[in-house]
């Protein structure tokens, strides 16, 4: 782990990318509503772009076939539905949406998030990491 508290497994070089003259939809996926409304706030007031919250997994993937967000941001530990159960299925069923992972355990979302096309993951406790791999993701 890095000095600023964060790895990132894979910078993206690809990605959704939004189009011009259209905002960019993020989904946040965070069971605590503390945590998600913070993250939301960062997103829409530094990066511009329009946010979709849910609690869960399961929600994710439902706001995911609704809204199709450019990119979806998961918590690692959720009821329901984990974050990584989420970027499995995910991945195999949408893989052109980039995730990236919060997370306060790195060792297990590292290792789990190998092979589902996470493209990095964060600590909740410094956005600053966050947000510049979305605005690269995100080509903003």
């Amino acid at each position: 782990m890095g000095q600023s508290g964060y790895r990132v497994l894979r910078i993206a070089g690809g990605g959704a990318g939004c189009h011009t003259g259209v905002m960019c939809r993020v989904l946040v996926v965070d069971d605590h509503p503390i945590v998600r409304k913070a993250l939301v706030f960062y997103l829409r007031s530094r990066l511009k772009v329009e946010c979709i919250e849910a609690t869960n997994g399961y929600e994710a993937l439902k706001s995911v076939a609704q809204d199709q967000p450019d990119l979806v941001i998961l918590d690692y530990s959720m009821p329901v539905m984990n974050g990584v159960e989420t970027a499995r299925v995910l991945h195999s069923t949408k893989p052109e949406i980039p995730i990236l992972m919060l997370t306060a355990h790195f060792t297990a979302a590292e290792a789990a998030g190998q092979d589902l096309g996470i493209r990095g993951v964060f600590s909740k406790d410094n956005v600053e990491p966050l947000l510049l791999q979305t605005r690269t993701v995100l080509k903003l």
